[in-house]
């Protein structure tokens, strides 16, 4: 499996369904298909990334592009519950905050 890409509505605004790897192959392909989302149904979206079987950095980065673009246009992109591969990379590549939904704290992370 490679990268399958949904889109549905839920509360008048768009979610992204991705399932599948988001890696190098397909990274800019992620990152089209969320900016086409964001300028065709509007800039407030959720990206449910439930069923991410695998994420590198270029995944990650692809996201974090995204989501500034929704923002520079006056909304913002809300990660759904990452997979485990998703939420490591996420985690490990993006600011916590970048994590958090706007106006909220990301929560504290256990170091030992």
């Amino acid at each position: 499996m490679r990268l399958d890409l949904s889109v549905s509505m839920s509360a008048g605004a768009p979610v992204v369904g991705v399932s599948g790897e988001v890696d190098v192959l397909t990274a800019d392909d992620l990152y089209e298909f969320l900016a086409t989302v964001i300028r065709q149904r509007g800039p407030r979206l959720s990206v449910d990334l439930r069923r991410v079987t695998h994420m590198d950095s270029r995944g990650a980065a692809a996201m974090l592009r995204a989501r500034r673009l929704a923002r520079s246009l006056g909304g913002n992109l809300t990660l759904v519950g990452p997979s485990a591969p998703a939420a490591l990379v996420l985690q490990a590549v993006l600011p916590e905050q970048d994590l958090a939904p706007p106006g909220r704290a990301a929560p504290a992370t256990r170091r030992n």
